[in-house]
């Protein structure tokens, strides 16, 4: 009968300690996709920030000159000052002109865009995601992923978001 306790006891210790593995390889594993979630995340901290009437999915534009802090503070707070809920510390955000490539005829549509973390300089070429979500309704923003490459843009992808309406020009040259 002790043989029996002890084979008993055995196959308990056994089973507990498959068990404690498996629970503890899903642990690493699980582990592993929250670092390569941050990984993506990493990926995505340049969030950017464009007018909603200005946002063009997959149309090829060019960085054209930096916008001044101060321009850019203006921009990213409601006419008459004060900041809107989505952004407390507008001099966090960099600002860039950029100039949409619409094709043969040399039309162009200029306007702005804004990010946090972006690093972008003149003639760096990128464009807009399909996908995009409201940012701030109060400032007409939008929320989407650049895709930087050609001129000084290596290929990186970052996320962009479009915003107030009174900041963007249209022009045709």
């Amino acid at each position: 009968m002790s043989e029996n306790k002890n084979h008993d006891t055995k196959n308990v210790e056994s089973t507990e300690r498959r068990s404690f593995m498996k629970k503890g390889a899903l642990a690493t594993g699980a582990l592993a996709l929250g670092l390569g979630s941050a990984g993506t995340s990493a990926a995505q901290e340049n969030e950017a920030l464009v007018y909603t009437y200005a946002y063009h999915p997959g149309v090829q534009f060019r960085v054209e000159n930096t916008l001044e802090q101060t321009t850019v503070i203006q921009l990213l707070q409601l006419p008459g000052g004060g900041n809107v809920p989505e952004i407390s510390q507008p001099d966090d955000y960099s600002g860039w002109v950029i100039r949409y490539n619409l094709g043969n005829g040399g039309a162009a549509i200029t306007t702005v865009m804004f990010s946090q973390n972006a690093n972008l300089s003149a003639d760096d070429q990128g464009q807009f995601s399909g996908d995009a979500t409201i940012f701030s309704s109060e400032l007409n923003l939008l929320s989407t992923t650049l895709q930087t490459g050609g001129g000084g843009g290596g290929g990186n992808t970052t996320t962009t978001t479009q915003g107030n309406g009174g900041g963007g020009n249209n022009s045709s040259a």
